[in-house]
């Protein structure tokens, strides 16, 4: 070892702690029932606490987001605690929806103090479920590249067991021993409760998964110049060996099984979703797989061509299910009717199915336990700063995109930042006809995917450089021989 050569960087015991982690509590959040029940919530939550220990450690996070994203985080954190203050029982009277529980309070005579959440049990409680979430964002923010893409490719190989197990629960009927609900035989569900829920995350997965398969036809190892290749050689150079023909028929097989679980889950929203994925996916992507100027716009309108054939095949499926005949509307007006006094405070982050009971129409019999929207449900429990928080991270996300788009070259890590991102967007979008962000598994995917999509590992690199030539070995001239002059005597 030369004594003045750098040493290589490793991976020592606590980034290797954290990815095992990690990875251990992807793997187990959605087995049993998606992480929507006590014990298997625990245990997240107890996991959460010891991965928080690699980000408090080694706060690699602070230089890697911004200022308001760090803001963002402080409010989505401390907000829930914040409602669990105690307040004096005159203030607490005053606060907007409360009259009614203080008219009620005080004619028993118990004046003492209350915090400014209606039902704190619950609020303590949603705030302990946001830890695994949290903690995921955190630590995969602060991978490095390697083993981000190591997470993001375990996370598209749960979506294919889970879309795989959704065909299975779909063909083997009743009978089959790998359904858990008798009540969702003609459907699939994976290994979840709710057919939506399981869409809701193969619908987050199948945007990056087209970026794999993006990168597998757009990159060339052989060659450095990678925005100067044409489609049909990006192909062509795909398809030359072996092994890259596996890659590209694995990264199809992979998106088609994806795509076949949302189908035959029956979900309405994942279907739409899942055509929309496809579409901007084929805008994203295909302004990338294009070449030169001249060919990039052929290439876009052939790929979005390919990609509006496709959702002509899924429109008559989805046309099959009918309308929204359902209570959600009802649900909506009287929920969008109980912000309205709670505001700008809320109600207690947590506590809607409780409060909500208050305002459910007499035509709605059933208990509900969520607002089926994200966004009502939300801003019902956490008022104007749950409004500032889906204000600021709505404006942190279109602000990312020209960051990622502007980057001369992309390699898989930007592929799959891209997918990310829109997976981001189609989880968003499903928040307005279902509750996935209250269920841990798909809490915690999201989570990973806006720690994919934040992270700036290959933006943060310098542009790529062209190698100066090796030095040659020098090699010295050959000195000429000088031999001395003999003097002759006799020829004076």
């Amino acid at each position: 070892m030369k004594p003045f050569a750098r040493p290589a960087r490793t991976r020592d015991g606590l980034d290797l702690s954290a990815f095992f982690l990690l990875a251990a509590i992807l793997l187990f959040a959605p087995l049993i029932k998606g992480g929507n029940r006590p014990l298997p919530l625990l245990t997240l939550e107890l996991a959460a606490l010891l991965l928080l220990v690699y980000p408090l450690l080694r706060p690699v996070f602070l230089r890697r987001l911004p200022m308001a994203f760090l803001l963002g985080l402080a409010l989505l954190v401390l907000w829930p605690l914040a409602q669990l203050l105690p307040l004096p029982f005159s203030w607490w009277q005053m606060l907007p929806g409360r009259e009614i529980y203080a008219g009620a309070l005080a004619s028993f005579g118990d004046t003492s103090m209350r915090p400014l959440s209606l039902v704190p049990r619950a609020t303590e409680a949603s705030w302990l479920a946001q830890l695994p979430p949290l903690a995921v964002f955190l630590v995969a923010v602060s991978l490095n590249e390697s083993a981000l893409r190591k997470i993001v490719y375990l996370f598209i190989g749960i979506a294919v067991v889970q879309a795989i197990l959704a065909l299975v629960q779909f063909g083997g009927g009743a009978h089959t021993a790998f359904r858990l609900n008798l009540s969702d035989i003609g459907t699939a569900v994976g290994t979840y409760v709710n057919r939506n829920h399981l869409a809701g995350m193969l619908a987050m997965a199948l945007p990056v998964a087209l970026g794999l398969l993006a990168s597998r036809i757009g990159r060339s190892r052989e060659s450095p110049h990678y925005r100067s290749r044409g489609l049909v050689k990006r192909l062509a150079d795909a398809l030359s060996t072996p092994s890259r023909i596996n890659q590209t028929m694995l990264s199809g097989a992979v998106c088609t099984a994806i795509l076949l679980g949302i189908v035959f889950s029956r979900s309405r929203s994942g279907i739409s979703l899942a055509m929309l994925g496809i579409l901007l996916s084929a805008v994203v992507y295909g302004l990338r797989l294009g070449g030169k100027r001249s060919t990039k716009l052929a290439v876009l309108f052939s790929v979005v061509g390919l990609a509006l054939a496709l959702e002509v095949g899924l429109a008559p499926v989805l046309e099959r299910f009918g309308t929204l005949e359902d209570a959600r509307w009802g649900i909506y007006g009287s929920s969008m009717t109980a912000l309205a006094q709670f505001f700008p405070f809320g109600s207690g982050l947590g506590s809607f199915p409780e409060v909500y009971r208050r305002f459910q129409p007499d035509d709605i019999p059933k208990f509900v336990n969520h607002a089926h929207n994200d966004y009502i449900e939300y801003l019902f429990e956490g008022g104007l700063i749950a409004a500032a928080v889906i204000v600021l991270f709505l404006i942190l996300y279109v602000r990312a995109w020209p960051r990622l788009l502007k980057l001369p070259r992309w390699g898989t890590l930007s592929f799959m930042q891209a997918g990310a991102g829109l997976g981001l967007l189609l989880m968003a979008l499903h928040g307005l006809t279902d509750y996935n962000w209250h269920i841990p598994a798909n809490a915690i995917y999201f989570a990973l995917m806006a720690g994919v999509f934040f992270h700036r590992g290959e933006a943060e690199a310098p542009p790529s450089r062209a190698k100066p030539p090796a030095p040659q070995e020098f090699v010295p001239a050959p000195v000429p021989v000088v031999r001395p002059r003999v003097r002759n005597p006799f020829a004076d």
